[in-house]
Order: C-alpha cells, then sequence, then structure tokens
C-alpha cells in the first residue's frame, strides 16, 4: 500500500519495478496519490510524479481491456498511448481506479460528465487511487475480473472518512452546465414551441372573425366616411 508517498520519488518507474520484485504473484497493490490536474499540484516543488487515468498504461505490456473506459475520450487516448509504450518488464493489471473530487463536483454529475471535466478543467479532482493485481504467470481474463469484482480490496481508512464528508450534496448548484453532453434535451426543447403552434393559430382566426365583424359593422356605420373626406380633399 502506497499513499501520498510515490508523488515524491526521483524515479517512479525504478521504484514500480521494485514493488513488483518483491510482490508475489497475484499480490494487489494500491496506490493513493494526489491527482495531476490540481494546479497547486503542478506547481508544488516537492512533487517530483504527477498521476492521472493514464499512468497505469506504463505499468504493463498488456492492454487493460477489464477495465476499458466507456467513454469515446477516454479509449481514443488510451490508443493512442498504447500504440507509444514499450515493452515493460512489469506487469501491473489495473483493477480499480476511483477519483476522489472537490466538494463543488462531488456528487453534482454523472461519470460522464465527471470525465469531460476532468479532461477540459483544472480542480475538479484532487485524488486518484489504483488497485493494482500484480501478473507473474499466465494468467486469464477471468481471474483477472474475479479480482475486480472482489470486495477485499484493501484501502487507507482515511479513504472512507472522504467519501462520507461530502455524502450529503443535495440543494448545491452545479459550477458547470453541460447540457450539450445530452442532445435529447435540445430536441425536447425544440418540441416545446412545435406543440404550441396550433394555438397562435387558433388565435389568428379569432382575430381574423372579429376584423370582419368590425369591418360589417363599419360598413353600416361611418366605416366608408374617411374615403369621402379623402376624395374630397
Amino acid at each position: 500500500m502506497c499513499s501520498h508517498s510515490l508523488q515524491y520519488v526521483d524515479h517512479l518507474q525504478q521504484v514500480m519495478e521494485e514493488i513488483y520484485r518483491i510482490s508475489t504473484h497475484k499480490a494487489i497493490v494500491c496506490i493513493v496519490a494526489p491527482y495531476a490536474h490540481v494546479t497547486s499540484h503542478m506547481v508544488n516543488p516537492h512533487f517530483k510524479q504527477l498521476f492521472n487515468e493514464y499512468m497505469p498504461q506504463f505499468w504493463t505490456s498488456q492492454v487493460n481491456e477489464i477495465h476499458d473506459d466507456k467513454s469515446p475520450l477516454y479509449s481514443s487516448d488510451r490508443l493512442q498511448l498504447q500504440e507509444e509504450t514499450v515493452e515493460s518488464p512489469i506487469d501491473f493489471r489495473l483493477l480499480n481506479m476511483e477519483f476522489f473530487y472537490f466538494p463543488s463536483y462531488h456528487g453534482l454529475y454523472n461519470e460522464t460528465e465527471l470525465e469531460l471535466l476532468r479532461h477540459s478543467q483544472l480542480n475538479v479532482a484532487y485524488q486518484i487511487m489504483y488497485h493494482l493485481l500484480v501478473v507473474k504467470q499466465p494468467i486469464s481474463d477471468a481471474e483477472v475480473a474475479g479480482y475486480q469484482s472482489s470486495e477485499l480490496l484493501e484501502e487507507p481508512d482515511y479513504i472512507k472518512e472522504q467519501r462520507i464528508q461530502y455524502q450529503d450534496q443535495e440543494g448545491l448548484e452545479k459550477p458547470f452546465y453541460l447540457e450539450h453532453l445530452s442532445p435529447t434535451l435540445g430536441q425536447e426543447k425544440r418540441e416545446i414551441p412545435e406543440k404550441k403552434l396550433p394555438l397562435p393559430q387558433r388565435s389568428k382566426r379569432s382575430v381574423g372573425t372579429t376584423g370582419n365583424r368590425r369591418l360589417k359593422s363599419g360598413r353600416k356605420s361611418n366605416m366608408r366616411s374617411p374615403k369621402r373626406k379623402k376624395k374630397r380633399d
């Protein structure tokens, strides 16, 4: 378990190789670290390493199909980065990856919206946690999936406290609005005036009817008198 320690090491890859060397086959490694896309983390002179969702790709030569993100943003970038990776001497399979968000975002957005915010905004998530499976012998995807679904993934005690801390977020306003993520909302808004179109048409007909009545009443009264005056003028 590496809790907020790996961001201080000089050579992260060498440390990961040493962790891999001393671990047994199917051991589970838990890493908690500051999330990279935070302004204070970027300028912290004590942080020598930054961590985000792409880091586990450089700790294995295998594609982490078990944790293949459904979002097109992550999938496309993951494939591009996978082409750049070289043969790795270590094999950590990603079992779980969890983000911890600032109070302004926690519990206010769904997973797709949060991912878009992490990729487009700073100061959205402040911490990331990985659970990695050490693989030193052939292993099937079913076995890896069994470890992934296991509820026995250990984590630091303060992690549970962080989850509870911002559990009640009802009544808070979203700092960013992402209606463009749901095209159905735009379609529903366009349908609203279409449903109301018959109403103004009916009102126009009623206005025309009252206008004809006025014309008829005008013919009986002084409706033509202005025209006669114009002719006289």
